[in-house]
């Protein structure tokens, strides 16, 4: 499920034990706004998961974070899909987002990603993803799945930055 980077933080500040056992190992993808990001109010670009629980607007709003993890609903056993429509794991509301985009695959406690083909991209710490390329990330790796930017974050480096944000 999506939620405000903000609820994270409040959760962390009063529990941080809590945090680390709600996150369970798994890692975490966080998107920012950039800071010179134009979107209208009027933007329909969403980050949400399968579930539809919550539906924090990413283009002109809140940071927010997602939990790597499946949905039951998803047909691929072992893979994480994202993608533009509710059949993926991770559901990106934007045009620039294919409707199956790319996929993370488990790697012992990380995870690899491969662009499915998507018409405008799958980018790694810069460099873009040929199609069907698989690559390892490790924590703070910076992603741009379409034109939204994010950061994949380990459960520790997730938990790290909750803690270096909540002192700042």
């Amino acid at each position: 499920m999506v939620e405000t980077l903000l609820l994270w933080y409040h959760r962390f500040t009063e529990d941080p034990q809590k945090v680390r056992a709600r996150l369970n190992g798994r890692s975490v993808l966080v998107y920012e706004p950039p800071p010179d990001d134009t979107q209208d109010e009027d933007s329909e670009r969403q980050l949400r998961t399968q579930s539809g629980l919550s539906l924090p607007v990413i283009g002109g709003g809140d940071p927010t974070a997602v939990v790597i993890e499946k949905t039951a609903a998803n047909a691929f056993k072992h893979r994480v899909t994202i993608g533009r429509t509710g059949n993926n794991d991770i559901v990106l509301d934007d045009t620039s987002v294919s409707r199956f985009h790319a996929w993370f695959e488990p790697q012992g406690e990380l995870w690899t990603l491969v662009d499915a083909g998507s018409r405008n991209g799958t980018w790694v710490s810069g460099k873009k993803l040929a199609a069907k390329t698989v690559i390892s990330l490790t924590n703070g790796t910076p992603l741009r799945i379409g034109s939204l930017p994010l950061t994949y974050y380990t459960a520790q480096g997730f938990f790290d930055l909750l803690q270096r944000r909540a002192t700042e």
